[in-house]
């Protein structure tokens, strides 16, 4: 990976203004479905096989990696709560005594597919990095509901917390991050009121978004995403966009150039959000990286996003 890895916030405005500019409409007003997309364009905007073709193979490459993470270095997997899927995988480095930062990662997958072990990968920068990585496991639609799905995610990261001292974790250095539907998770894990759990507010130090959402109202729209089923109130509770002000911590935001219009829209809108509450670490735009190719230049440790991923969490 190039070091040519990142763009400027100016940069990034000036995209989004070309994403939203209306001279790219090619249909009339009564076919938009929301801001300026008809609906098979909104539909496509949150397709991903279409932005990366590739997608298959970039998982496929991800889970071997992770496997064989797995089997030279050996999570602990820990219950965090009573269901069978509330289960942990905490990794952490060989002959540290404790007291360590830890970086609690939400996979993707739509919402309905991916696993813990699909973000094994991104291990291997933060262990050598002298930090934890812990990957929590939840139930899935249909299996679940969005709004189970959050509850879970909360649930780990307070058991995280709760247990720090027996995981080698510093309980005042607990970080989250999350890719793709993951990211929405971990975007929505920073905006909770964690006093209202009996945690500190200040709970989570720092958070990493990787091609991530915030605002759940396109995103319900498309054809791809009806298995989400929101009510009104749910979409809005839901959307971290609403309440980004009230982020405790520094988040680093990112996504690729390979992503799809929305996701780079709802990268900027994040970002802007967080940079207008003091509270924007970085925005990091990869140059020629698809959706999924992000996950690739974390785990690789050699690019600037890792570099600012591991920085903060020291």
């Amino acid at each position: 990976m190039k070091r040519r890895d990142f763009m400027d916030y100016g940069s990034c405005l000036a995209v989004g203004a070309m994403l939203r500019a209306p001279a790219a409409m090619a249909f009339s007003d009564s076919e938009k479905v929301y801001l300026h997309y008809s609906q098979q364009e909104l539909d496509d905007a949150y397709s991903d096989p279409k932005w990366a073709p590739n997608m298959r193979e970039l998982l496929g490459k991800q889970a071997a990696a992770g496997a064989r993470l797995r089997a030279a270095f050996p999570p602990k997997t820990l219950s965090y709560g009573a269901q069978a899927a509330e289960k942990i995988d905490v990794f952490a480095p060989a002959g540290v005594a404790g007291g360590l930062p830890a970086m609690v990662f939400i996979h993707g997958g739509n919402w309905r597919v991916g696993t813990k072990e699909s973000v094994s990968c991104l291990a291997t920068p933060f262990l050598e990095g002298g930090a934890i990585f812990a990957a929590p496991e939840f139930d899935s639609i249909p299996a679940n509901t969005l709004p189970g799905m959050a509850e879970q995610c909360r649930r780990a990261i307070l058991w995280v917390w709760r247990h720090a001292r027996e995981l080698g974790v510093d309980p005042d250095r607990i970080h989250v991050g999350g890719h793709s539907a993951g990211g929405h998770l971990a975007a929505v894990m920073l905006t909770t009121d964690w006093t209202r759990h009996g945690a500190p507010p200040d709970l989570l130090k720092g958070g990493l978004v990787l091609s991530g959402l915030c605002d759940l109202e396109p995103v319900v729209l498309a054809a791809g995403n009806r298995h989400l089923k929101l009510t009104a109130a749910e979409r809005i509770e839901l959307s971290p966009v609403h309440r980004l002000r009230d982020v405790k911590c520094p988040v680093i935001v990112a996504w690729g150039t390979g992503d799809s219009p929305e996701f780079k829209r709802q990268g900027m809108l994040m970002a802007r959000q967080l940079r207008a509450a003091g509270r924007l670490a970085g925005t990091y735009v990869l140059q020629g990286v698809n959706h999924f190719e992000i996950l690739d230049v974390l785990a690789s440790g050699q690019s600037q996003l890792a570099a600012a991923a591991l920085a903060a969490i020291r």
